[in-house]
């Protein structure tokens, strides 16, 4: 009985009930229809408590909702006009999103997932075993710093010994993780000190000029648009948007709808040798 006391006494909070004055106005202004059963449905309250909160939004937000009496349900207003902040509501939205060729972490890496979050947590070093494209299967040693997702695969950004550089890591690819018990970490391999990792840079993209339809349809404008990125994340994000990042922006073709307008400022600090068109040998 205490329970059910307190979840009743909480509905009545103003914060509780805000929360569904929000979501009627998130109905109307999406979906154009309110129904009592919505509210019900949504908040676990009666027919009753429903309607309350129909006539007290209504009250608030006067002409926001219409009642049709032949439908026996509201709908938008023809003067509507927000009250709250309805960008809030965007993902409740249902979006197809494209699937991936993977999981991210399938269930037989959830170990190899555990000793890794352990060893960022603690700042410990492990001893992997990695599957490289290029040199094959080998042990590597290395200091890890954090997990990262670029949208098509998880990415296990670390100092590696063996390179003695920081790198980035294919989780997928690694298949054994233990920890070097009793190893010191150095200075110039701690986390703390992986500076592209730590440092954000501001990418200033525009449209393509073979394509500048885009400055209408992508919404961009004529001075393009600013993304702050980890540094580490830059090639990436280029990649993946198919930002052209040639000297005189000349890809051509429909899927490069992008230029790098500060190209020379961001090679500075950021690895782009996965950036469409770019040429280290140019920018020198």
């Amino acid at each position: 009985m205490k329970r059910r006391k307190l979840k009743e006494r909480k509905r009545d909070l103003p914060d509780a009930q805000e929360e569904k004055l929000e979501f009627v106005e998130h109905l109307a202004y999406f979906c154009g229809i309110v129904n009592r059963e919505d509210i019900t449905t949504r908040f676990g309250i009666s027919p009753a408590s429903a309607t309350n909160i129909l006539s007290l939004y209504s009250q608030k937000a006067p002409g926001n909702l219409d009642y049709n009496i032949r439908l026996k349900r509201y709908e938008i207003g023809r003067t509507f006009k927000p009250i709250y902040d309805v960008r809030k509501v965007i993902e409740r939205i249902p979006v197809y999103t494209l699937p991936k060729l993977h999981k991210p972490v399938d269930n037989d890496a959830i170990e190899r997932l555990a000793v890794i979050s352990r060893a960022i947590q603690r700042t410990q070093s492990l001893t992997i075993t990695y599957s490289s494209v290029s040199s094959g299967t080998s042990t590597r040693q290395i200091v890890p710093v954090a997990f990262a997702d670029n949208w098509l695969q998880w990415h296990l950004r670390a100092y590696d010994r063996k390179r003695e550089k920081y790198a980035d890591f294919v989780f997928r690819r690694i298949q054994l993780a233990n920890p070097i018990e009793g190893d010191t970490i150095r200075n110039h391999e701690h986390p703390n000190n992986d500076k592209e990792w730590h440092s954000f840079i501001d990418l200033k993209i525009k449209a393509h000029p073979h394509n500048l339809a885009n400055v209408e349809s992508f919404a961009i404008g004529t001075d393009g648009v600013s993304v702050e990125i980890r540094a580490a994340m830059t090639g990436y994000f280029l990649r993946i948007w198919n930002v052209d990042c040639s000297p005189d922006a000349s890809l051509r073709g429909k899927a490069y709808q992008y230029v790098l307008a500060n190209m020379a400022e961001v090679a500075k600090v950021a690895d782009l040798r996965l950036a469409p068109g770019y040429d280290s040998e140019m920018q020198n």
